[in-house]
């Protein structure tokens, strides 16, 4: 994914989320979104030339890395099977 994608996607006046209930949120899937955005946004950071976009790259990992960490306390989050399935995409990201 682009920079530009990540800095719209976790932008703060990004309002358009759905409401779902606690107890249906796929806590183990999310935090594998957003692990996975974590490592992606951190790479652009190291590639970017630009400040601005370097800057807004850092507000947005702030919000996936609060979003991460929420996700990793939440009730239905599955330890093993999200490292199970890191481990599974690394691995298929490394391989392609």
């Amino acid at each position: 994914m682009q920079a530009r994608n990540f800095i719209n996607k976790y932008n703060a006046s990004n309002k358009s989320a759905g409401f779902s209930t606690y107890d249906s949120v796929k806590a183990t899937e999310k935090w594998l979104e957003y692990a996975l955005d974590v490592m992606d946004m951190q790479d652009a950071m190291m590639r970017s030339l630009d400040f601005n976009e370097k800057y807004m790259l850092a507000q947005a990992l702030v919000v996936a890395e609060r979003k991460k960490a929420y996700m990793y306390r939440h009730k239905n989050f599955d330890l093993k099977r999200a490292s199970t399935l890191l481990s599974a995409v690394k691995n298929k990201q490394k391989v392609t």
